[in-house]
């Protein structure tokens, strides 16, 4: 299936205020966006980015991203969240870092351990702050728990994937080549409903399937019982979850390459559907849409010489529902490696 339209246009783009080479290079790693309605109806969208600890809005527009100048910090240090997925339940925002060892060289990334949780203001569609109007004020009922480690460690499921060094994928690290892949986890997809957060993970993707764990959000950031639960979800040979949407009966999965480089030019990217249901067979998806890239072409943009940006890749990984039909969904999907996510529209017939 191709785009029915995009790259969408992004202006001057987002600033971050690290440089040219460094700007450049984070408005390439859009990973995940929460997209809702604001009260005079317009369709804001948290973007979050695999580099930094700092995420930004973008008003979606007549097939134009939008974007916004407000710095919105998700942490006080200077780790690499390495942030990948996004969801809003409409009352709050929710955002996942990877969980993962860094992909270079298969060190522990502790500061990726954190889902964050801060309120949505349902009148902008942006983070509540206070004080009011403050740009520098704090994000109101922010919440960041670690939990999400430890509970992975004690689903059977998961448990042989989580650990300090565990490597991505089955092949070696690209500066670590002694060290054998270990297919450790990596989430990339987020998603809310029902009060439950859903985590997808990219790896570990074994024998065409990928995991999907289910955690009720209040005990994650309070504590108690998180009733958590993990399905395996059929996914196909070299297949991950690259991100997911809560939509009415269930949710839509972004899927595309796991974590091992064989797999990075041969498998495609597709949409599948998913009721939801959890058991202990594996569940099998409707799949909707294989979609077709071929015609994209990488974008060289230009505002000053202060905020240029060169499109490297076509990686989709984040995903938002612009209408949902008894026919259809229109999405837009934006992709790693594209600057400013290169927002792609997609009609998936259901």
């Amino acid at each position: 299936m191709q785009p029915t339209s995009g790259p969408w246009s992004s202006g001057d783009g987002f600033s971050f205020g690290l440089g040219k080479k460094k700007d450049a290079k984070a408005r390439r790693s859009v990973s995940g966006m929460a997209c809702s309605l604001s009260t005079v109806q317009q369709r804001i969208c948290l973007l979050v980015f695999d580099e930094g600890v700092e995420v930004r809005y973008a008003t979606l527009r007549e097939g134009t991203l939008v974007v916004g100048s407000e710095r919105v910090v998700l942490r006080a240090d200077a780790g690499e969240l390495d942030a990948e997925g996004a969801a809003t339940d409409g009352s709050y925002f929710y955002v996942t870092g990877s969980h993962s060892a860094k992909r270079s060289d298969c060190q522990s990334n502790p500061h990726s351990r954190h889902v964050l949780r801060f309120r949505r203001d349902p009148a902008t569609g942006r983070a509540l702050r206070s004080p009011s109007g403050d740009p520098s004020g704090i994000l109101v009922d922010y919440a960041d728990s670690g939990r999400l480690w430890a509970i992975m460690q004690a689903q059977p499921e998961l448990k042989a994937f989580v650990g300090e060094g565990k490597c991505l994928g089955s092949a070696p690290p690209p500066e670590a080549p002694e060290l054998a892949g270990q297919d450790g986890v990596n989430i990339e997809g987020l998603a809310v409903s029902d009060g439950r957060l859903y985590f997808g993970f990219r790896g570990p993707a074994r024998k065409s399937l990928a995991l999907i764990l289910a955690v009720d959000a209040e005990a994650l950031f309070k504590g108690g019982d998180a009733k958590a639960n993990v399905t395996r979800i059929k996914v196909g040979a070299g297949r991950g979850i690259r991100d997911m949407v809560a939509v009415a009966g269930g949710f839509l999965l972004l899927t595309g390459p796991d974590d091992d480089p064989a797999n990075q030019e041969r498998v495609k990217w597709s949409i599948a559907w998913w009721d939801g249901t959890s058991s202990a067979a594996v569940a099998t998806p409707k799949t909707l849409a294989t979609l077709d890239l071929e015609g994209v072409e990488l974008r060289q943009l230009k505002a000053g010489k202060a905020n240029t940006c060169e499109d490297k890749a076509l990686k989709p990984e984040a995903m938002t529902v612009l209408e949902e039909t008894p026919q259809a969904y229109k999405l837009l999907i934006l992709s790693d490696g594209m600057c400013d996510g290169g927002a792609l529209a997609f009609t998936v017939v259901r």
